[in-house]
């Protein structure tokens, strides 16, 4: 009950921004910067109670995915993979849970190299009484919040090499704890680039991250669902929907390519394929992340433009897509870029209205 006043205040933050219309990309900056704050202090302090952290990442993941602190339909991607790394596939969030671990690993790291504090000195003459700190076990009759933090460094135990924390002389701090506490691999998807391009909108970025993982709501997955929608795309009418027709197969994907082909000075074939995307010798680096927004942006088009279609029966004629996409490069090339641009990649930007 003590700790229900955590719940409490994202509860009440989380009302307070659903008046308002976030987008995707809204709400994981939200839970990524803001909602993680508020029980970040306590977390290193103690270790919190299960239920309580299991409410507090209900509560992010609801807000991610609905906007609410209500829970009405499953989550497009499971949070372990939300929790990864942009690196490995997910949005980088924090597991809550996991953070109270790695954030009580400092207590234990500060008994472990017997760092002079007023506390350590009184626990060590209260319970260790001169016993080793890592072999050390609790008994039945201490209080409840230092048997937790027992559990914790019986937890984070076998990260200590010779008494140092990962066999090095340097300081731990949390987030390495975390690190280690998730196994975090270096293991990169092959389109971490694509998604995560300095130049695509942040809107882009989330759309594009959930079509690579194919987990947008397509009509094919729908049917999976068991919802009783029609099979057939929206945009043209003759084939299944799917992630693959939508996005490559549709007639009007295929035209809008060939425009952004056309306009970027490249070929088709390269522009479909995310890997021959991130490789194009023949171009600077500046315009290969300038046609990787660009044809990020357009997969945001295509499936923005199928919503439409789907809600009012309108289709946004090719062209004026790619327009549209043109208008929203050349404002985010500039606000972006910081610094003197190479002439070759001026001369590029000229070449294709980007500046």
């Amino acid at each position: 009950m003590d700790c229900n006043v955590l719940v409490d205040r994202m509860i009440s933050r989380i009302r307070g921004w659903n008046s308002r219309k976030i987008s995707y990309a809204g709400r994981l900056v939200l839970v990524k910067s803001v909602l993680p704050t508020i029980h970040n202090y306590w977390s290193q302090i103690f270790v919190l109670p299960v239920d309580v952290m299991d409410r507090i990442k209900a509560l992010c993941k609801n807000f991610l995915w609905e906007g609410s602190d209500k829970y009405s339909k499953a989550p497009l991607v499971a949070w372990n993979v939300l929790c990864q790394s942009k690196e490995t596939g997910g949005l980088g969030l924090i597991d809550s849970k996991i953070w109270n671990v790695a954030a009580i690993g400092k207590l234990v790291w500060r008994f472990t190299s017997k760092q002079d504090h007023l506390w350590i000195r009184w626990i060590d003459a209260i319970y260790l009484k001169g016993a080793t700190w890592l072999d050390y076990e609790p008994s039945s009759y201490s209080s409840w919040a230092w048997r937790k933090i027992c559990e914790v460094k019986n937890t984070m135990k076998n990260g200590y090499v010779n008494g140092k924390w990962r066999g090095t002389n340097e300081a731990y701090t949390i987030s390495d704890g975390y690190k280690w506490l998730m196994q975090c691999t270096e293991v990169k998807v092959g389109w971490y680039k694509f998604v995560w391009n300095r130049f695509n909108i942040p809107k882009w970025c989330f759309t594009n991250w959930l079509q690579q993982q194919h987990r947008l709501l397509t009509l094919d997955r729908l049917t999976k669902m068991g919802v009783a929608v029609p099979t057939e795309c929206f945009i043209c009418g003759v084939e299944p929907e799917t992630h693959e027709h939508l996005f490559s197969g549709c007639v009007y994907a295929q035209s809008c390519y060939q425009l952004l082909a056309t306009w970027l000075g490249v070929n088709v074939t390269e522009l479909c394929s995310c890997e021959k995307l991130l490789h194009l010798k023949k171009l600077s680096l500046l315009a290969r992340q300038v046609i990787i927004a660009a044809v990020a942006g357009l997969i945001y088009g295509i499936w923005h433009c199928r919503n439409v279609c789907r809600l009012d029966g309108y289709v946004m004629q090719p062209g004026r897509l790619i327009q549209q996409i043109q208008a929203d490069c050349r404002s985010r090339v500039l606000g972006v870029f910081q610094g003197p641009m190479a002439l070759a990649d001026r001369n590029w930007c000229h070449g294709v209205g980007i500046c």
